[in-house]
């Protein structure tokens, strides 16, 4: 599941992939769940003009969160499947390195790599590191 904050009474999701509702009117400064999914969304728009938007950005994470689910049941490699998923520069190759990232057995791997290919957005990366 996307972890987008979406505004209003709609709901929200976070890294315990479980749906609370989001109270209106409330401006505290970002929580956890919410600095986690701003990392996100700027990284999956790292080096992206113009940025994707929300629905995009949450369709490509999804698709790569399916995808890395699916490797171990099917016995395939993961490093195989991220190799050809970077070759696709945009959002597909963003999403992919994060649904890798998420696993923290890859994460060093996955992270040192994508910072060896793209030096200009390692803040981006750091970011998301650090709300993972």
């Amino acid at each position: 599941m996307p972890f987008v904050r979406q505004r209003g009474s709609q709901p929200l999701t976070h890294p315990g992939h479980a749906i609370v509702a989001s109270m209106p009117g409330q401006d505290a400064p970002p929580g956890r769940e919410e600095r986690y999914s701003q990392a996100i969304m700027a990284f999956l728009g790292a080096g992206l003009r113009p940025p994707p938007s929300r629905a995009l950005a949450v369709t490509a994470l999804a698709g790569a969160r399916r995808s890395v689910g699916s490797h171990p049941a099917r016995g395939e490699s993961l490093g195989k499947w991220l190799a050809g998923e970077v070759r696709v520069r945009g959002i597909r190759e963003n999403a992919a390195v994060l649904a890798v990232l998420e696993l923290p057995g890859y994460r060093a791997m996955a992270a040192q790599a994508y910072a060896r290919h793209h030096p200009d957005r390692i803040t981006a990366l750091n970011d998301l590191l650090a709300a993972l």
